[in-house]
């Protein structure tokens, strides 16, 4: 999968590469802990007409949506069981993707969040 995960002491890096990163036009999310206010997996149907700088083509988004009045990331090929950051104090309102193990990464979040 071309989405990576990085897990730093005070900061959730999601990296991007190959073609996702250049149908989202950004090859790295850097997001503090203290920013995540929730995190869920969930299914993130987004239509493909809403605003936005980046790629949306059948059932992929890539790249940053306008959703309400807050810039979203999203970056997923199928948008059942993404996982999905709403933040606070942060560029983007959510960050959502696409990876093979979204409830072990949910986990881990969760571990570094509660820490904080």
């Amino acid at each position: 999968m071309s989405r990576t995960i990085e897990y730093t002491n005070d900061r959730f890096i999601l990296h991007l590469s190959g073609l996702t990163s250049a149908a989202a036009l950004k090859r790295r999310v850097e997001i503090p802990y203290n920013s995540i206010n929730k995190v869920s997996i969930e299914d993130f149907k987004l239509s493909m007409f809403r605003f936005r700088v980046g790629t949306s083509v059948a059932d992929i988004r890539e790249g940053r949506f306008l959703i309400g009045d807050r810039w979203c990331f999203i970056s997923y090929e199928n948008h059942n069981d993404v996982v999905v950051l709403e933040l606070e104090g942060h560029e983007f309102g959510k960050v959502v993707f696409q990876v093979e193990n979204p409830e072990e990464v949910k986990m881990r979040i969760l571990e570094h969040t509660e820490k904080k």
